[in-house]
């Protein structure tokens, strides 16, 4: 019993007959005529016989069938009956095609059914109140900036999902997720129905049940139009961005989003050069408390140096030790501990880095650093160098005279942690070389234990004019004097300021590693310092 029906499409019939002699089989199922005799019978080359025959005409089988529609399977040529055999499918396209789609119309019913449940959940609402930036906390409307302002992500006042940004909300993912969930938490911003149904979680039934917060796209809240409220927003941020105009919540909310802000600066470059190197690593609470313990005495620039070094470290470790990856990872953030205390212990002068042009500035960060704080150099700064100041929140240092600043000085020494022998002559403007006060600073290394500095504090209270290099020299010169011991430190406080050129004539000092090194205490600092000891402010009455 033949194999195949084979229906042709030609009426050529010669083209005719070879169609169906190519497709005739014998009884134990092989093909009664080999391709080369068909060639020779009629006049084709052996390697365009099937082809000719495919475009002629196609054979169904009786023998292999349909699962479904129990129709034979239809095939171009023999090649195609041969593979076949061992991989045949179980249903003929014409059922395959019809199941796809049945099964697409499903799904179309489906997905229609789902936004229209979306569309009733989440309504566009026009009965709140557009958010002022000033009444926010300063992360919350930084953050509420940072979904704004890029106006690419914006379009018709509905905000892009988060994963379909092309600019980072923020340093790292987890810091993404914690400023978006604390924005819906306090319903500054609503899902918008044009969300995708796959932005959703679905209940059995086919109810919703909730949302990915990085998938669905979103809406400000308030009344007029979406794009109004942007525009409205966007406005009342202006009026207070610069740190000058901070509403006075916002600066004492600041040291806290500077360390967020930096941790996740310093997250990011670390996981960046790990995976450079060929180690994944996640970083957990001990690599927070790391980042945020050494940006109190390093800037994000000089945290970048130990990061790139323990990086460097970790990938030889892995290639010398031959320890699983990630154990290897892992030791990068035990490095940075390490050598951060090191650094701080021994007095490093440790250089900034600059940004990694392979990891770009994220939104936030550049909302903070460049419109708020305007810095020339965000990778250098560090708050308690240069503190948010605010118009009416400064010390009235004209209350006070040169004696009762040193006495001041004094008694910050005398109650900050590892100072000890405190001493100050009690004469003012005495001559005595430069050390209006002096004391032994400890600091302990996890590596090598204790070690001491001694330390001659010159205090300046000068109102009416900057400190200028050649003062920073008589400074120096004078300290020199004592060398029985020598001095590792000297600082010049004052309730003034530097003069650039006083600044750069310090910075080659200390890059030449001579000694004693200079370290600067200007009015911004001390308002730092002093504003952790209100006490002190009260009994000096400086404010």
């Amino acid at each position: 019993m033949p194999e195949f029906d084979v229906e042709v499409s030609t009426d050529d019939a010669r083209l005719a007959e070879l169609c169906s002699m190519y497709w005739t089989t014998s009884d134990d199922g092989s093909f009664t005529y080999t391709v080369k005799a068909l060639s020779e019978q009629f006049g084709q080359p052996s390697h365009k016989v099937s082809k000719i025959v495919a475009e002629a005409c196609f054979a169904r089988s009786r023998s292999r069938r349909c699962s479904e529609c129990k129709k034979g399977f239809i095939y171009r040529s023999r090649s195609d009956w041969t593979s076949g055999a061992r991989f045949g499918p179980t249903r003929c396209r014409t059922c395959s095609e019809a199941d796809k789609r049945q099964q697409e119309e499903e799904r179309e019913r489906l997905n229609a059914i789902k936004r229209a449940s979306i569309l009733e959940c989440c309504a566009v609402s026009n009965d709140g109140i557009t958010p002022d930036a000033a009444d926010l906390d300063l992360s919350t409307a930084l953050a509420l900036a940072a979904l704004l302002e890029d106006a690419e992500e914006i379009s018709g006042g509905i905000i892009t999902a988060l994963e379909n940004r092309t600019d980072r909300l923020t340093p790292t993912s987890d810091y993404d997720h914690k400023l978006l969930e604390a924005l819906i938490d306090k319903a500054l911003i609503q899902v918008h129905p044009s969300s995708p149904p796959q932005a959703f979680t679905w209940k059995p039934d086919g109810t919703l049940e909730g949302f990915y917060p990085t998938a669905v796209s979103y809406y400000l809240s308030g009344t007029g139009s979406l794009e109004g409220r942007i525009d409205a927003y966007l406005a009342s941020l202006t009026q207070v961005i610069s740190r000058e105009a901070w509403p006075d919540h916002w600066v004492e909310q600041f040291s806290e989003l500077w360390f967020d802000v930096a941790t996740s600066e310093c997250k990011a470059y670390l996981v960046h050069l790990l995976k450079r190197h060929g180690l994944d690593f996640t970083p957990g609470q001990k690599t927070d408390d790391v980042f945020r313990q050494a940006l109190k005495w390093f800037s994000i620039g000089q945290m970048y140096y130990f990061i790139w070094r323990a990086a460097r470290d970790s990938a030889a470790y892995l290639a010398r030790e031959k320890v699983q990856a990630r154990q290897a990872a892992n030791s990068a953030i035990t490095r940075i501990s390490a050598d951060v205390e090191r650094a701080y212990a021994q007095g490093w002068q440790v250089n900034v880095y600059q940004r990694d042009a392979r990891l770009p500035l994220s939104t936030l960060s550049h909302i903070l650093f460049s419109r708020a704080l305007k810095l020339d150099n965000s990778m250098a700064y560090s708050p308690i160098d240069l503190p948010v100041r605010r118009a009416g929140l400064e010390l009235a240092w004209t209350n006070i005279d040169s004696e009762s600043f040193e006495r001041l000085i004094f008694q910050l020494v005398v109650e900050t942690e590892g100072y000890e022998n405190v001493d100050w002559l009690m004469q003012t403007n005495a001559p005595d070389h430069g050390r209006d006060v002096s004391a032994v600073r400890l600091r302990r290394d996890p590596l090598s234990g204790h070690s001491s500095q001694r330390v001659a504090i010159q205090c300046k209270h000068w109102l009416s004019r900057s400190i200028r290099d050649v003062d920073v020299n008589t400074a120096i010169v004078s300290v020199s004097h004592w060398q029985d011991p020598p001095f590792d430190v000297v600082v010049i406080a004052t309730s003034g300021r530097f003069t650039s050129d006083a600044v750069a004539w310090i910075e080659r000092h200390n890059s030449r590693g001579n000694r004693p090194s200079i370290e600067l205490w200007n009015d911004a600092r001390l308002e730092y310092l002093l504003n952790e000891r209100p006490h002190l402010i009260r009994t000096y009455e400086l404010r």
